[in-house]
């Protein structure tokens, strides 16, 4: 620990009984810590392996004239070490662990049940008939398969008690308007990947049930692609954004139809650095999208694309300064239901140039799946069924949108 080194983690700002702190989250979702903002400014800060403890406090010292901080600094080393927060041999050998119980599974575990949605499967029920029946909801689907012309949704990964009414507008529309067989659903790599898609075979554990993925089609898929797309399969475990999907499609039909999907994580690419692609990655995305859509199109299955996706994040949470006020929050809805309208008209070009024109300094999280989304679906036309957004306490907002495409 004379080197000490955090993982890689994410770190946010936060306020607990109106102090300013840090909290220090894991990917891997085991512990989190929260950090007083000075002890992560002047002492976190420098746990990068190249600092040593004296290094820190010499820094410290020359900052703020006190010198006798050690013993603070080893409470932050052993506080952040028991909650495996720290590169080290025991959060090495507990990250091997959970990545070999993880491949050695056939089931993705309910990793949300309890916390962003209720575990019991009737209280589940409750909870999301509510979001379709609540006053931002469109309300119960009238019936089932009116029409069978819907070919995607899009739809919000955002927490389900932050937006679930903007989830059941497009359900409401999967429910009245598809007789899918099979759901390809576009998730969102929230962690690093190697490359930039990530595939799973594992059966997708709910309240309601478990979900099935098809097999079949995932090995056709796979086999038509020279890069290995189950190489980061372990991001899958934790990753909440197909996981949300596969929750609400067992709840629509759980007791009507049996259905199989394709769980699909869509890492960074282009919306970071303003160029479509890093180096390596266009050749990538065009050999995946490339042998998605000869896939489908060799499918005898009826297919429904889900892109499970959020649009902008901005606030103090991801490093902006601005106040989140009506006048703000009014040019986001703005600028967001701008963008929309390139989706809307599948307008891949025109969606990516208006992310880009501001360096996408709202930080569109979304971008990869609903790129990935426009470059394959069959379709002619989109429509914006809910556009919402969600400020939390951070002075931060996140909105997000339910569209259908037909």
């Amino acid at each position: 620990m004379e080197y000490p080194k955090l993982r890689l983690i994410d770190a946010f700002p936060i306020e607990i009984s109106g102090q300013q702190a840090v909290c220090l989250r894991d990917p891997f979702n085991t512990r989190n810590s929260f950090v007083p903002r000075e002890v992560f400014d002047n002492i976190v800060y420098y746990f990068d392996g190249n600092h040593s403890i004296t290094d820190i406090q010499r820094i410290y010292t020359q900052r703020f004239g006190e010198s006798d901080i050690q013993e603070m600094i080893q409470q932050v080393i052993v506080e952040l070490d028991k909650n495996l927060l720290l590169d080290n041999s025991r959060s090495r050998d507990f990250i091997k662990k959970l990545k070999d119980d993880f491949t050695n599974s056939t089931i993705r575990k309910d990793a949300h049940a309890g916390t962003a949605y209720e575990a019991d499967k009737d209280k589940l029920q409750v909870q999301l008939d509510s979001f379709f029946t609540s006053t931002e909801g469109p309300g119960m689907p009238s019936q089932f398969g009116q029409t069978e012309e819907l070919k995607g949704v899009i739809a919000p990964h955002i927490d389900l008690g932050c937006g679930g009414p903007c989830f059941a507008w497009a359900y409401k529309e999967i429910a009245e308007s598809s007789d899918a067989e099979l759901f390809i659903i576009l998730g969102i790599a929230h962690t690093g990947t190697k490359n930039i898609f990530v595939l799973t075979d594992k059966t997708f554990e709910t309240p309601f049930g478990n979900v099935e993925t098809d097999k079949d089609f995932l090995n056709s898929l796979q086999e038509k692609n020279k890069t290995d797309y189950f190489e980061d399969e372990f991001v899958h475990k934790d990753e909440h954004s197909i996981g949300f999907q596969a929750v609400f499609l067992k709840y629509l039909y759980r007791q009507k139809k049996s259905f199989t999907i394709i769980p699909i994580l869509c890492s960074s690419f282009g919306e970071v650095d303003g160029d479509n692609f890093a180096p390596g990655q266009a050749s990538q995305f065009e050999e995946f999208v490339s042998s998605l859509k000869e896939t489908i199109k060799k499918s005898e299955k009826k297919i429904c694309i889900i892109a499970s996706v959020d649009l902008a994040h901005v606030g103090s949470r991801f490093g902006d300064t601005e106040i989140q006020d009506d006048v703000y929050l009014d040019k986001l809805r703005a600028d967001d239901t701008n963008m929309l309208k390139y989706i809307e008209n599948l307008d891949a070009d025109g969606f990516y140039n208006s992310v880009q024109k501001d360096h996408n300094s709202r930080n569109i999280c979304g971008y990869p799946a609903i790129n990935t989304l426009l470059n394959v679906i069959d379709a002619t036309e989109g429509k914006l069924l809910k556009y919402s957004q969600y400020a939390d306490k951070t002075n931060s907002t996140v909105s997000f949108a339910s569209m259908s495409f037909y």
